[in-house]
């Protein structure tokens, strides 16, 4: 009886050369948008002011702590890939999908829909994305996981602007 050889590469090794570095690539491209969006929720977490500054200054943390779990998911991923995760400043700066933020503002209805149009930026992103890797399942159930998360989260920052889009 003969003993099989322990496989000593990853399922997602199997990809082709190029599909796994265009994969990888993507991961990084929103590796950075989700990074800037962790940020983009930080800023608006510190500055929020108004009647629903409770709630949203919560709701703006949220996102960041689960925005960092995302970042962590979509570098791991790029890694698990055979790649290199790219989460510098300078990387990020450089590939985010989102536009710059408003720093200085402060309205608590200004800063929510400036994150919440961000939020959805970043989902459209990863959609696209994941509809594009079909054939790499766990690659493409990873980003539907973290579009059900924006999503809802950004349906919950909506819920606070009301009739006011």
């Amino acid at each position: 009886m003969t003993t099989a050889e322990p496989k000593t590469t990853l399922p997602a090794a199997s990809l082709e050369t190029a599909r796994r570095s265009e994969t990888i690539a993507q991961l990084n491209a929103c590796l950075a948008t989700v990074s800037d969006l962790v940020m983009v929720a930080k800023q608006a977490h510190w500055n929020v002011r108004g009647p629903n500054f409770e709630g949203l200054h919560e709701l703006f943390e949220l996102i960041a702590v689960e925005g960092r779990e995302w970042t962590d998911l979509l570098a791991e991923r790029a890694v698990t890939l055979g790649g290199t995760a790219h989460g510098t400043i300078h990387d990020i700066a450089s590939a985010t999908k989102l536009a710059p933020f408003p720093t200085d503002e402060h309205n608590w209805e200004t800063l929510a829909r400036e994150v919440h149009s961000r939020m959805i930026t970043a989902a459209e992103q990863l959609r696209g994305f994941a509809k594009a890797i079909e054939d790499e399942l766990a690659t493409q159930d990873l980003c539907i996981e973290i579009i059900r998360d924006l999503e809802k989260r950004s349906w919950m920052v909506d819920a606070h602007l009301g009739s006011r889009r």
